[in-house]
Order: C-alpha cells, then sequence, then structure tokens
C-alpha cells in the first residue's frame, strides 16, 4: 500500500507539474525512509498474529492433540453427560500438525527477514559513517 501511495503521488506530480518534472522519489519501490518502516512493522505484526494464533491453538486443543471423544455436561437441552465423537480426528490432527508446521516456517522466516532487514540497515549506517569521518579527516 505504501508503494501504491508513493506511485499515486508521484503521477498526481506529473500531472500537476508536467511530464518533465523533478521526480519525489528516485524508486518508488525501494525500502528506505518510511516503506522500510512500514514494512518492518507489517512483520512485526505477522509475527504477533502468527505467535497469537498458534498460542489460541495450543489452549484450545490441550498441546494441538485433538480428542477422539469428548464428555459434554451440562449442554442443554441434555442434563446428563455426554459421549461426543469427532467425526475423522486422526485427519483432523495431521492437518492441525501441518497448520502448526507451516505457521512454525513463517515465524523462523519472518523473524530471518526481521533480522536481515536491521542487519542491511545497521550495515549501510556503519559504512555511511565511515565515509563521513574519512572526508572529514
Amino acid at each position: 500500500m505504501h508503494v501504491a501511495y508513493r506511485e499515486d503521488r508521484e503521477r498526481k506530480n506529473r500531472e500537476k507539474n508536467g511530464e518533465n518534472c523533478p521526480k519525489l522519489y528516485s524508486n518508488t519501490g525501494k525500502k528506505h525512509g518510511g516503506l522500510w518502516w512500514t514494512y518492518l512493522f507489517s512483520l512485526f505484526f505477522k509475527l504477533i498474529i502468527e505467535i497469537l494464533f498458534l498460542y489460541l491453538l495450543h489452549k484450545m486443543w490441550d498441546s494441538f492433540d485433538l480428542p477422539r471423544l469428548v464428555k459434554c455436561s451440562n449442554v442443554d437441552p441434555c442434563p446428563n453427560t455426554v459421549d461426543c465423537y469427532i467425526a475423522r480426528p486422526t485427519e483432523k490432527r495431521v492437518f492441525t500438525y501441518f497448520m502448526v508446521g507451516a505457521s512454525s516456517i513463517c515465524i523462523v522466516l519472518t523473524v530471518c527477514e526481521i533480522f536481515y532487514l536491521i542487519f542491511k540497515r545497521v550495515v549501510q549506517r556503519a559504512r555511511k559513517w565511515r565515509k563521513s569521518t574519512k572526508r572529514s579527516v
């Protein structure tokens, strides 16, 4: 969305000042400035949602294990304890494990991407700082 916003601003600038006007952005899709922060924030948001999903799934089904039989008590209209059998529990368990595995891989990849983006930014800043200190000396 941030890139679309930049492209729209660039288009409006060209309409207002003509086709040969100076560009607002050198590259609308390059991750620097506000786009970098927006992307990093979206990665943190995605990471929180993934972890929250796994936590809620873990709480809902004890350790991601789907039982074959659940004892239902105090459920209207039955006043007694009723045995409730879950249909196709093995298929559901396999699918649940697949979802947990895929979500875990997404979490690991998102954390790696966050560290990569931050490390890359730190290296860029260090290079700029070294160049500026060499010029001043």
